[in-house]
């Protein structure tokens, strides 16, 4: 690696000065928003610059070189936009929506996603971390090594769901205890539903991939995977409320709401944060057990939201 890391280094010396001049400056740089801001990855000061990008922006309308087009046209939010433009069906959707304050439901899109559901329905969700020097033998960087997993069982329609969780109690690896208790709580029929699943399906595939005696149930429990994040993903339903997202936290309070701003955790990052900071050692139990007790909270929070929004999407499919 050395002559591709000398080229680099090449640069550094300059880099760094013209780092120092920005951080000695009274003035912050005059710069204005554009595709550079997410250029590799999101700047931690979007919420700076982006403060007069108003709600229900036109970046919110999925393609990024149309909607930078629309900005330097002008055009802002998407209720401002000329209703003569050529919207995609999903855009007009999402802009009759934001002019309206209406959500928007497409029944028979919806009756054909919960034709797909056969019971039980088991809806599962992982918490994982993804480390850049891997914890474990056996795991790549940023590898996502699942340590917790919420499961909410509902045996037929109108049953009260039932809770299963997993929860690694410390620092050793996790997986095999994981799939273990996973395995004794699928069970052998009914659809595994998961928010944006193809995350969980990975998670498993790569796992199993480590102990892969797992690997024949694994290919049975793929089989049964439900997707939730379709109906949303193809406008089945939408809410103003959503600005834009498909996400399970914009969906969620959107179409029930109920979400997770009570929460001491909202979201997964923080969720892998905590559980590496219970399991370090170096805590008092009082604070190890609180820590405990928000990740429950959370990823459970997931699964149980997930049977409030297929129990809504059957209201709106009739």
């Amino acid at each position: 690696m050395t002559d591709g890391v000398n080229e680099l280094m090449a640069g550094v010396s300059q880099q760094l000065r013209e780092m120092q001049t920005v951080i000695g400056s009274s003035r912050q740089p005059a710069v204005g928003i554009g595709p550079h801001c997410s250029a590799p990855y999101d700047c931690p000061l979007m919420d700076v610059c982006w403060k007069r990008v108003p709600e229900h922006s036109v970046f919110t309308l999925g393609s990024s070189k149309k909607a930078w087009e629309w900005y330097e046209q002008g055009y802002r939010g998407i209720k401002n936009l000329p209703p003569t433009l050529d919207f995609t069906k999903k855009q007009a959707i999402q802009v009759r929506a934001a002019r309206t304050g209406k959500p928007f439901a497409n029944p028979e899109v919806l009756r054909e996603f919960l034709q797909e559901l056969r019971y039980p329905l088991h809806f599962l969700d992982f918490e994982t971390i993804g480390t850049a020097v891997p914890l474990f033998d056996d795991a790549r960087p940023y590898q996502q090594v699942p340590f917790q997993f919420s499961l909410h069982v509902v045996d037929s329609e109108g049953a009260k769901p039932v809770h299963h969780s997993f929860l690694a109690e410390d620092a050793a690896d996790p997986r095999r205890a994981f799939l273990k208790r996973l395995v004794s709580e699928l069970g052998s029929k009914g659809s595994v539903i998961a928010y944006k699943a193809s995350f969980e399906a990975r998670v498993m595939k790569e796992t199993c991939k480590m102990l892969p005696e797992f690997e024949p149930w694994r290919k049975r429990v793929e089989k049964r995977m439900v997707d939730l994040l379709v109906p949303f993903r193809n406008f089945g339903y939408y809410h103003p409320d959503q600005d834009g997202s498909a996400s399970m936290k914009a969906v969620l309070p959107a179409i029930t709401g109920r979400g997770y701003d009570e929460l001491a955790i909202q979201e997964g990052e923080t969720a892998g944060l905590r559980f590496l900071e219970m399991v370090s050692g170096n805590l008092p139990e009082a604070k190890r057990r609180k820590i405990r007790a928000d990740l429950e909270a959370y990823c459970g929070l997931d699964t149980l939201g997930m049977v409030w929004i297929v129990d809504r999407l059957r209201e709106l499919a009739r």
